[in-house]
């Protein structure tokens, strides 16, 4: 997925395409109310001249004398931006019609704020990933709607739930998850045998906060330390566009880690790994790790530091039964057959 990462100059691109659009719906806006509701704008030349008063005063009074006139101006201008308000609303106009339209408010649509990247930029090229890879497509078809139950056995076995049952608990705790997204931190750990729908229900919580807005960072494992961490962590190349994926890992609203445990291990996994995990926690990121290794395979693995987070701050959610891949597969040829 991360084999052609997005250039920033295109996404630099992009914003100016954002901003010639807004100022052009600013000016339609203003050249609409200008036509039909002329008193509207006529109350921003009454701010305008009390602004070149104020100017003038400024210049030829003393500084008590400036102190008081600055602080009406501000009153003046305070109870005509209100009155413009009031007159927009009258007209069926939302308030801040005439106001500059921003996409991003943040860095007003300018991709820099304080001489770094916006959270914006970082967004885009987040999207612009899921757009260059499959993944677009797969979230298309692998969402709540299509989460299918019946792939899960209703029989017992053991003292525990039925798969179905299993299965049932873990979709309805991943929309809560979503649900209380931002208001309520959690983390979330998948394990289970493959093909049991862990990426799957991943995949719908993947979407569903996608299209909320929030930004969403989707890596296996490899992708992770291979082709983003080894290469930024150990200064393996100079592409600006890495380095801000990198900070990505860190800064988006949801990380999601699948396939642990298919990377190569060694002590630069391990210490990577775990500055991930505690530094998302401690800011409250929330993180979603599916691993095909059971819970005695993970601490096997992984150092004492990083099952200790797991244990602490993460929601777990055992998948059990008959591979799904397996059982579509058979119904496919048998179909064919």
């Amino acid at each position: 997925m991360v084999t052609n990462i997005t250039d920033k100059t295109n996404i630099l691109w992009q914003l100016s395409r954002i901003r010639t659009d807004n100022k052009r719906e600013e000016l339609r806006r203003r050249e609409e109310i200008e036509t039909l509701h002329p008193d509207v704008t006529a109350i921003d030349d009454e701010i305008i001249q009390l602004s070149l008063k104020e100017a003038r005063n400024r210049i030829m009074s003393d500084n008590t004398d400036r102190e008081a006139s600055t602080k009406a101006l501000q009153e003046s201008t305070k109870a005509l931006t209100e009155k413009r308000k009031q007159l927009l609303i009258s007209y069926g106009y939302p308030a801040d019609y005439l106001e500059p339209i921003y996409n991003c408010p943040i860095c007003n649509d300018e991709g820099i704020v304080d001489g770094v990247s916006c959270i914006c930029v970082k967004k885009m090229q987040i999207d612009d990933l899921y757009k260059n890879s499959n993944l677009d497509k797969i979230l298309s078809t692998e969402n709540f709607d299509t989460f299918d139950l019946t792939y899960y056995s209703k029989e017992c076995s053991d003292d525990r739930p039925s798969p179905y049952d299993n299965a049932e608990h873990h979709l309805q705790n991943a929309k809560n998850f979503v649900q209380y997204f931002g208001k309520k931190f959690d983390n979330i750990l998948m394990y289970g045998e493959p093909g049991l729908g862990k990426t799957f229900l991943t995949n719908c919580i993947a979407k569903e906060l996608l299209d909320s807005g929030r930004s969403v960072l989707y890596l296996t494992s490899n992708e992770l330390f291979e082709d983003i961490l080894s290469k930024a962590v150990m200064g393996r190349t100079k592409n600006e566009a890495l380095y801000d994926l990198y900070d990505s890992i860190f800064s988006c609203d949801l990380l999601i880690v699948d396939d642990l445990g298919t990377e190569l291990m060694n002590s630069f996994v391990q210490s990577q790994l775990f500055e991930i995990v505690n530094r998302r926690i401690l800011e409250e990121r929330s993180t979603i790790v599916s691993t095909n290794l059971s819970l005695e395979q993970l601490s096997d693995r992984y150092t004492e530091r990083i099952m200790s987070r797991f244990v602490q701050h993460y929601t777990f959610y055992y998948f059990y039964g008959e591979n799904i891949r397996y059982q579509k597969r058979t119904a496919l040829l048998n179909e064919n057959s």
